[in-house]
């Protein structure tokens, strides 16, 4: 699956802040965030044809593997927008 990801980076205390504006184009997949690990994060729907069943895996890839600064995202569907907050360290 890939995604259309815009990134912003910032600083907030001892943490790096990245914001993702996210939009699916298939399914399933993972999103790079340049954080060597993630301690925390939110994400919200901006628009989704999903109802039921969106997961985000923290520090993992879709198929629940470990992989540290990785978001994994399973049970979206195409055109489904979201943004996502991560903090975490660089």
């Amino acid at each position: 699956m890939a995604w259309t990801v815009t990134r912003t980076k910032t600083v907030l205390g001892n943490h790096a802040v990245v914001f993702l504006k996210l939009t699916a184009d298939y399914a399933t997949a993972t999103v790079e965030t340049g954080l060597k690990r993630i301690v925390h994060m939110d994400w919200s729907k901006a628009s989704m044809t999903t109802i039921v069943g969106p997961n985000v895996a923290v520090n993992s890839n879709a198929s629940g593997i470990a992989s540290m600064g990785v978001l994994g995202f399973s049970g979206f569907t195409n055109g489904d927008l979201i943004y996502a907050t991560v903090y975490g360290v660089r």
